[in-house]
Formats: C-alpha cells, structure tokens, sequence
C-alpha cells in the first residue's frame, strides 16, 4: 500500500521531479515491455510490404508513435485493431511524397531510417525533429544517400532535411557507422527495392548486433540478405518484404533497468518475457555476473531472473556493442567496490544527450568520484554518496538509470521523470510495482 505523501505510480509521469524512498531489496517479478528497436524495424518493412501485415504486442511509445505518423504520411494506412495490436497495409514500396514536414520528435531511429525510406518516394520528403534531435549525428548517413544519387540539403548538417530522389539505383555504397550503427539499418530496410543488387560496406561498425537484428528481420519477412562480414552485406533486388503476422519480443534494454533495480538493492528480479532474442543488450546480464550477480535461466517461458546476493564487484569493459547501457553499468559502478572502467563509450556521446557528460556529472553532484576522457569512463566505487536533484536531459536511460541509485540513496530527486515515455511509458508503474518507493 502506498506511505503516506506517495503519488500514484501513472502520475508519476506528470510530475516536474520524483523523490525515490530507499525501502530495502527490490525483489519481484515483471515483464519488460515490447522491443522499441523490434518494433520500429517491423513497422517500416511492414510500411514497404506487399499485403497486409498485423502486429501484436507493438510498444507504444513516443517513439514508435512518431514513426508511425511518419510513415502515415508517405502513404501506409495504419489501423489499431486492439491497444497491442496494429493492422497495416502496406504500399510495396510504391511511397508518396507527404505534403509537409515529417516530425520525428525525438526519435533517431524515425529520422535516420525514413531518411533512408524517403530514396523510395518519388518527389522530395522533408525530416525534422525537436531541437534535440537536430543536434544528433547523421551527416554520414547523408553523404552515402548522395552516393546513391539523393540530393540532400541540410541546415549546415543538421534536420531539417530535405531529401529528393528519383529511386534507389543499388550498386556499391559505403556507410561510416563510428556514430550509429542505425545508419547501416536505415540502408538495409530499403535495399529491397533498389533496380540492382545492393551492396553495403559498413565502416567502424561497433554495435553489430543490432545490424544482425536487422538481417534476421528482414530475412524472414522476404528478402534476400546475406551477411558476407561484419562489415559487408549483400541484398538482392526485387525479393520485397511480404506482408505476415508477427507478435513484437521483449526490450532487453528495457529489461536491463529493472535487473538493475536488484542488482543496485541487493534484490532480485525476474523477467518472465526476456527470451530467445538476438538483442545485443540481452548481453547485459554476463556483465551483472561479473559484477556479482547471480542470473538464472528459467527455461522456456520462464524468462531470466537476476538476483545479487552480496556486494558488487567494478568491471572492465567495452561497452561498443551495448551503448545504450552506459548510465546503467556508471551508476552500479558507484555502487561497486574498486573502479569500473567502460571503454568505448564514445558513441554514447551523440544518444539523446551526451550521455557519458551527463551521466558523469550527475553522479559527481551525488559525491561519486569520476574519470572521463573522450572513449573511456572510470568510476571509483565507494566513495560516500548523498542525495541532490539530478538531471535527466530528457533522457529516458538517464531517468531509468538514475532510479536505480535513488532506490539506495536517500534523498535523490530525480527531475522531468515522463522522458521515460520515448521507449517505457510503464516504467514507474512496472518499478513501483516491483518495490520501488517513491514520494513527491
């Protein structure tokens, strides 16, 4: 029952700040919600597709909202037949040149990969998105659209975007990925449809796992993709997506912030849903072992539990491949006993803030002791803590993140709480749900 001074969990996303209770181990069990990367990826091939497709347990987000609206606007028509399923019939590839600006919000994902859709639309496609998303990175993406004869014309760079084309001819493009591996995606959705056979050679590619996400889905959804390398791939032309039914997997991101919740209160949570994924933040839990956790396998349909029965150990490691868990694996660093070290965290720079500044900073204002130069983070476990307000720059893994540590450290505030709606609307609800005490 809620303390006296609580909020209700579904205001929590209203409130300007969010007071954490420490209340002891978090320890429960709940399902993480439906795959933002998963879902996004099935709506645009089922945008491209030839036939109706129906997807079931699709997240709603901000995120997918915005990629929904987008690909609307270039001619898919969308239907809601229930509030987890969606019906679309799709437009075999044939888009429409949408009458006004394309809002990606603040989705990345939305504005990178339609830009990559829009070689397909006859005409010109103008992107944009709120100003924090025009200070996110693409410029290579851009300059491999040229490479396949779109004229692109940019503010110096940034969104707005005005991307005009007369299709996609194919051939040879490469694409530096050093910022995103999201552009080499944004390529391969769209291959399909090119006059020839495609091929990609992707440069500086650290996250690999989601672009293996990318190929499996389209794989299965009809064409013909083949993985030469890491770093090369081939798709044959005229083998289009065919419309099919498919229910939506669990976020192993989002299942990570509440295995964090036991890993930071010394709890255990079980995830039921987290299974049979080849989501690179799946990876996360080898990296709570290293720590100290115990993680368990339930078998099938029993999902993953994660509990720490003693104190937490620092690690060593390169985050490339799991970026998005940055401010996750820092804040269990300050809890940690000796240093952890994350390399590779460059990337996270240009994520919906600089999240290696950001999540630094925060957890200085907290006492926490740490070294930062441009690709590694180094956090000294140990050091006294005490609570502050701490930013979240509207940063739904700052937000998630950050919870974890208030759930131990008295008088942690945690401002602008409903970021969290990009990706997990539910996440107070599901973390109080699970213990997480919190007061306005």
């Amino acid at each position: 029952m809620p303390a006296p001074g609580d909020v209700p969990a579904s205001d929590v996303l209203a409130l300007p700040e969010v007071e954490i209770v420490p209340a002891g181990p978090i320890v429960g069990v709940q399902a993480a919600p439906a795959s933002k990367s998963v879902t996004n990826r099935l709506l645009v091939m089922a945008a491209l597709a030839e036939g109706p497709s129906r997807l079931h347990r699709i997240l709603r987000s901000d995120d997918t909202a915005v990629m929904m609206t987008g690909l609307s606007a270039l001619g898919t028509r969308l239907g809601d037949i229930d509030k987890e399923t969606l019906e679309l019939t799709g437009t075999a590839g044939r888009l429409i040149a949408p009458p006004g600006v394309v809002n990606a919000g603040l989705s990345g994902t939305t504005l990178r990969w339609l830009a990559a859709v829009a070689l397909l639309v006859r005409g010109g496609v103008t992107l944009d998105g709120a100003p924090a998303l025009r200070r996110r990175p693409i410029l290579a993406l851009l300059q491999a659209l040229e490479t396949l004869g779109a004229t692109v014309e940019t503010d110096d760079g940034r969104p707005p975007l005005r991307i005009s084309s007369n299709g996609l001819p194919g051939g040879r493009v490469t694409v530096d990925a050093t910022e995103s591996s999201q552009f080499a995606t944004s390529l391969l959705l769209v291959a399909p449809y090119a006059e020839r056979d495609m091929e990609l050679e992707v440069l500086n590619l650290g996250a690999v796992g989601y672009v293996g996400l990318t190929v499996e889905a389209m794989s299965r959804w009809g064409a013909g993709v083949t993985a030469a390398a890491d770093d090369h791939y081939l798709v044959a032309a005229g083998r289009h997506y065919l419309g099919r039914e498919e229910v939506v997997e669990y976020d192993s991101s989002a299942a990570g912030h509440l295995f964090a919740l036991a890993m930071a209160t010394g709890g255990s949570v079980t995830v039921p849903n987290a299974v049979g994924t080849l989501q690179p933040d799946a990876g996360l839990v080898q990296v709570f072992e290293e720590m100290g956790a115990a993680v368990t396998s339930n078998g099938p349909g029993g999902g993953v539990t994660v509990a720490r029965p003693a104190g937490l150990a620092g690690v060593d490691v390169d985050v490339s491949r799991m970026p998005d868990q940055v401010p996750t694996l820092a804040v269990l660093g300050v809890l940690a006993s000796g240093t952890t070290t994350l390399r590779n965290v460059s990337v996270a720079r240009g994520h919906e803030t600089d999240r290696v500044f950001a999540i630094s900073h925060e957890l200085t204002k907290l006492g926490a002791t740490i070294e930062v130069d441009a690709d590694t983070l180094v956090i000294h476990g140990g050091a006294p803590l005490h609570g502050a307000a701490v930013d979240t720059y509207d940063d739904h893994r700052m937000a998630m993140a950050l919870s974890s540590l208030a759930a131990v450290v008295p008088g942690m505030r945690i401002r602008d709480p409903g970021c969290v709606r990009k990706t997990y609307p539910g996440y107070w609800e599901d973390a109080i749900a699970l213990g997480l005490r919190r007061r306005q």
